[in-house]
């Protein structure tokens, strides 16, 4: 038998002997035991020395599941390799294989897959709530699940295997036969038997989740084109054609309580409406994460492998706590982070310090959570209960005195008296010039921006968001009216010594002012609702960094 060292990829297949190509021809399944094999000397050896180029080979040229079918089979007969066939590994290791066999179909899959420190969080919350049964939904290679165990410690892992506790789903056998090796790996093949596996479309109306159970999971992320007849067909899923709103349904639905992290898009989103308003039968708390700077699932995408940092969405962790007695969700603002922060930033009672105490109900006169800070609470319900009226109430068709505000805003929003050299920016017209100079002086303030990360916070600031935001134009006096107007008119004649432009697709213009014109404006709008703040206290809004903000 030739041994060989090195492997490259114009090596042919035909270096492995006949019993190799025997087992690689042979059927595989997610059934451990089902797939023992005689593994030969030649075999082992090379499993010892296995590096990243003998699996990119192996994956090329015998394909994923065959491939770890033998991976898979030799680390629980000989343990793992410390510097590559390890369970710390396999996760990355999985990813490479299904960005080499199929980089279109991993994209479209919607796969994100959970950083160390948020699977560590989510595991500390999922330990807080309650149930018999303990699931993993979605579970892939097992990342959420062996992170819980870890933090829970062997005694009572052994516990939960030993009395047939844990359900793992997941549609992609490869990946369910790679987490349930982890486990087994790392507790015992004893455990074989004792894990219960549940291969297949988890939408399928077929597939349950046990009595009594909890569920941690991050699901698949992407759109719906065809809808199989297995399926329920639900008013969440009708509405949303999102896969990972119509998981939050059936986990919420069928779970006594559950951690689930996705986009967050479910927050505020118009077609979520019905998601939202099934979730008023239940009570938890939702933390959600912006991507900017930071971003929750940024990092080294394949960690010792390459340094891709291209996956990137604004996340929400959603705990289902169902408290007898209570009734909707309480809310963090939308955090953004530097990276700096992040290890400072990701613990549980970090996070849960920033969220709003109240539990909403949406209603359709509500029918969007609101993401307020709980420090900035007080002044969010005077503006609420001082506002009768919304800018839409104040704009007209034909107005003379005409207003343009960009609509993406990343750190700022800005009121123009002229249309600005840009693509996206809203128009608006007012009849009424002391109204124009109150909604210029609004919406260079921090609160259409605030209103904006309350309500919204993604890639652009809606018309529609915008039209509906709160104005409390009838409780200003005749001084306000005089301020308004001086100040307004200031800041129109200096802005075009304040033009910026950005180089994104063409040029982007837009104005920023320096920062004295907003505290002005806030301290005002503060004065008017009766709110004795000092205005720093905005740097909360606008700052990119949660945890450094010096009021």
């Amino acid at each position: 038998m030739n041994k060989v060292t090195e492997i490259n990829q114009d090596t042919q297949i035909d270096y492995f002997d006949n019993q190799y190509l025997s087992f690689m021809n042979k059927k595989t399944s997610t059934n451990i035991n089902e797939d023992n094999f005689m593994l030969n000397t030649y075999i082992v050896d090379r499993l010892k020395k296995y590096t990243l180029k003998d699996y990119n080979y192996d994956i090329e040229n015998l394909g994923i599941e065959k491939t770890w079918s033998y991976i898979c089979q030799y680390v629980l007969k000989y343990g793992e390799n410390k510097d590559f066939l390890n369970i710390s590994n396999f996760v990355e290791m999985y990813e490479i294989a299904l960005a080499l066999v199929d980089k279109q179909n991993k994209k479209e899959s919607g796969q994100y897959y959970t950083p160390e420190d948020v699977a560590l969080v989510m595991s500390k919350w999922f330990d807080k709530i309650e149930a018999k049964n303990i699931c993993d939904v979605a579970c892939g290679t097992g990342k959420l699940i062996l992170t819980y165990f870890d933090y829970i410690g062997k005694k009572r892992t052994i516990d939960i295997l030993n009395n047939r506790r844990l359900y793992i789903y997941d549609l992609d056998s490869i990946a369910l036969k790679i987490c349930k090796t982890s486990i087994l790996l790392k507790y015992g093949l004893e455990y074989e038997d004792k894990i219960n596996v549940i291969q297949g479309d988890f939408l399928n109306k077929k597939i349950t989740l046990p009595e009594d159970c909890k569920v941690i999971s991050n699901p698949p992320y992407t759109n719906i084109n065809n809808i199989p007849p297995s399926w329920d067909k639900t008013n969440v899923l009708l509405d949303t054609k999102e896969l990972y709103s119509v998981f939050i349904e059936k986990i919420i639905k069928q779970s006594s309580a559950s951690v689930i992290i996705t986009p967050y898009s479910f927050i505020g989103g118009s077609k979520f409406y019905s998601l939202r308003k099934l979730m008023n039968n239940y009570n938890g708390f939702i933390v959600s994460f912006d991507n900017v700077p930071g971003n929750i699932f940024c990092g080294r995408k394949h960690g010792i492998f390459n340094t891709n940092t291209s996956n990137s969405v604004r996340a929400a962790i959603t705990v289902v706590e169902n408290k007898y007695g209570i009734n909707g969700f309480k809310l963090s603002p939308l955090i953004r982070f530097k990276n700096k922060e992040r290890d400072r930033l990701l613990q549980c009672e970090v996070l849960e310090n920033f969220i709003y105490e109240k539990y909403q109900i949406v209603d359709t006169m509500h029918s969007m959570y609101f993401k307020c800070d709980k420090r900035l609470g007080e002044i969010f319900n005077a503006w609420k209960s001082c506002s009768k009226k919304t800018l839409n109430d104040y704009v007209g068709n034909q107005g003379c005195y005409k207003l343009s505000m960009p609509n993406t805003c990343r750190y700022f929003t800005t009121a123009s008296n002229k249309l600005l050299n840009r693509t996206g920016q809203i128009e608006l017209n007012f009849e009424e010039e002391s109204v124009f100079n109150f909604i210029y002086c609004l919406i260079n303030s921090s609160f259409a921006y605030w209103y904006w990360r309350i309500y919204d916070g993604g890639i652009t600031y809606p018309k529609k968001l915008l039209l509906s935001m709160p104005i409390f134009y009838d409780k200003i006096t005749q001084e306000d009216k005089a301020f308004f107007n001086s100040l307004a008119s200031e800041m129109i004649k200096l802005s075009d010594n304040f033009i910026v432009h950005k180089n994104n697709i063409g040029i982007q213009e837009n104005i920023k002012f320096p920062r004295k014109y907003r505290d002005l404006i806030n301290e005002r709008l503060l004065k008017i609702l009766q709110i004795d703040k000092n205005v720093n206290i905005f740097d909360i809004i606008h700052s990119n960094m949660a945890l450094e903000v010096n009021l």
